[in-house]
């Protein structure tokens, strides 16, 4: 019998794996218990307990302004969205539909088309040298959203789609490429902690 036969069958408490975990120092002192307790359940066939798992120590090392605030100021969106214009990736009004998708469906921001843009419009932001209005804004996000059946769908069903064989869908591509750098930009940030 080798060393970890001895060892099959035994459990371990999660909790006590999870209590150990967020008794360490840091995040980073933390991640290799994540890392483990998530393969585990991926492992297991249980997908959301792994993800359970992993959401549940990245937010005890969380700031809790990040969720007494909203998850995202007006002073960070404006910052993220001007970065993510002046990045390249968003080339057009059109792409909007994007940056809607991810901040309305993560970061509690208005789900009414309106009403998001006539916050993005209060950030006075600029895109080729010109200053966003509301009604081209608005006619833009309108009109993108509706350019395929997924657009007005949320970022999780965005990840899910798989594009069929013949099917146009560059449109959708160039807007999911936008929404998943924004993704990718909050979870550095440690604003958007899952899916």
């Amino acid at each position: 019998m080798s060393d970890v036969e001895e060892f099959e069958g035994e459990n371990l408490p999660v909790s006590y794996c999870l209590e150990e975990a967020m008794s360490c120092p840091e995040y980073r002192d933390a991640m290799p218990l994540e890392r483990l307790l998530s393969r585990y359940f991926f492992m297991r066939g249980d997908v959301r307990l792994g993800s359970l798992v992993s959401d549940v120590i990245r937010r005890h090392f969380t700031p809790p302004e990040r969720f007494q605030r909203g998850l995202l100021d007006d002073a960070e969106a404006k910052e993220i969205v001007a970065g993510i214009i002046q990045s390249g990736m968003i080339d057009g009004q059109y792409h909007f539909v994007a940056v809607y998708r991810v901040l309305s469906d993560f970061c509690n921001f208005p789900k009414e088309i309106t009403s998001f843009c006539h916050k993005i419009i209060g950030y006075n932001l600029e895109l080729k040298g010109e200053r966003l209005e509301y009604k081209s804004l608005y006619q833009s996000v309108q009109k993108g959203i509706n350019a395929h059946p997924v657009l007005p769908m949320n970022y999780k069903r965005w990840t899910e789609y798989q594009i069929k064989d013949g099917e146009r869908a560059s449109t959708f591509l160039r807007q999911k490429a936008v929404a998943d750098s924004l993704v990718k930009i909050l979870r550095e940030r440690k604003i958007l902690l899952t899916e």
